[in-house]
């Protein structure tokens, strides 16, 4: 059995290293190569700081980390008045991946964003792995598609 719950970056910061290797070497590495992950806890820390990250956690029973969904919050820059949350992560372990774990772990979060003052969420997933399926499923609609080109950043003078 799984429980849901919001907990504070800096509260799973050293427990999330292992999930977040695991999630980038099963989901990201076949999009951005092959390495080895380390998050930027400096940045979420940062993130947090500003009141603009909200991370929802799966634990087991026993209280072991098994998943999370992470969302950045921040009011839209083209809709006055309203914030958005965007899924920055949502992973659960394979031994996780159960009946509906994961649809519990999002609606859980967007009751939590709700309650945040949060207006609309924005999901996204890999296409290797889409989630079009849960998002449908939580009422979200598909809007727009998204495509990421690498460049090489250059000094501007």
């Amino acid at each position: 059995m799984l429980s849901f719950q919001k907990e504070g970056f800096s509260q799973i910061r050293d427990e999330v290293r292992s999930l977040a290797r695991a999630h980038w070497d099963e989901v990201e590495a076949a999009l951005h190569g092959a390495q080895v992950y380390e998050p930027d806890t400096a940045r979420y820390a940062t993130l947090e700081k500003l009141d603009m990250l909200v991370v929802l956690t799966a634990r087991h029973d026993d209280g072991r980390l098994a998943g999370y969904a992470a969302f950045t919050a921040l009011p839209c820059p083209h809709r006055p008045g309203l914030t958005l949350a965007a899924l920055d992560g949502l992973y659960l372990a394979p031994g996780a991946r159960r009946g509906l774990a994961a649809l519990a772990l999002l609606r859980r979060a967007e009751a939590c964003l709700a309650a945040r003052g949060v207006g609309l969420v924005q999901y996204s997933s890999p296409a290797s792995r889409p989630c079009d399926a849960l998002y449908r499923r939580l009422g979200a609609r598909h809007t727009e598609t998204v495509w990421h080109k690498n460049i090489m950043p250059k000094e501007v003078r």
